[in-house]
């Protein structure tokens, strides 16, 4: 019998799952932890390449912003199901939460945010609760493009408006 220290070791080797179907609501519950870490990763790897240490908070806040998007777009084009993000909110993590939700203010697509782990998310959504799309009157594609312009994203804009597969999957 495994005590609980080792339990734990185990379950952080374990690959972090990154989406889940729900056939019956058509609808990809998206865990964006995974995503996030590889953002994170290449917004690091920009900074030391480029040797941007110095550069503004607002600076940095656009740099993540563009690479969360990124992988935010590199989720959307994998397939144009309906996507429904689903954020775990960390403490330490008040940067990157705020940033989430600067982007889902204004992306046209559900988010739910939750403290407990995506697959313990996953079971209590199947189990519990209903499925509820977004109110679909309240989707804009101009305040999105709007927040774009605003932190100098205009580059990233186009692949988002332009793929039909990002929209499709976006959209509910």
């Amino acid at each position: 019998m495994l005590d609980q220290s080792s339990n734990s070791a185990t379950n952080r080797n374990k690959p972090e799952l990154r989406s889940y179907f729900d056939i019956e609501n058509n609808v990809e519950y998206i865990n964006l932890a995974p995503y996030l870490d590889d953002s994170f990763r290449d917004y690091q790897y920009f900074l030391t390449e480029n040797d941007l240490y110095k550069i503004s908070q607002k600076e940095k806040n656009q740099l993540g912003t563009h690479f969360i998007l990124k992988q935010i777009l590199i989720i959307c084009q994998m397939s144009k199901r309906k996507k429904c993000f689903y954020y775990e909110v960390k403490e330490e993590y008040t940067i990157e939460k705020v940033l989430i939700e600067r982007i889902f203010k204004v992306l046209p697509s559900k988010i739910i945010y939750n403290s407990i782990n995506f697959e313990d998310f996953i079971v209590e959504q199947r189990e519990y609760e209903a499925y509820t799309p977004i109110d679909t009157s309240k989707i804009s594609w101009k305040k999105f493009k709007e927040f774009l312009k605003k932190n100098n994203l205009t580059m990233i804009e186009k692949k988002f408006t332009q793929d039909i597969n990002v929209k499709l999957s976006l959209l509910h």
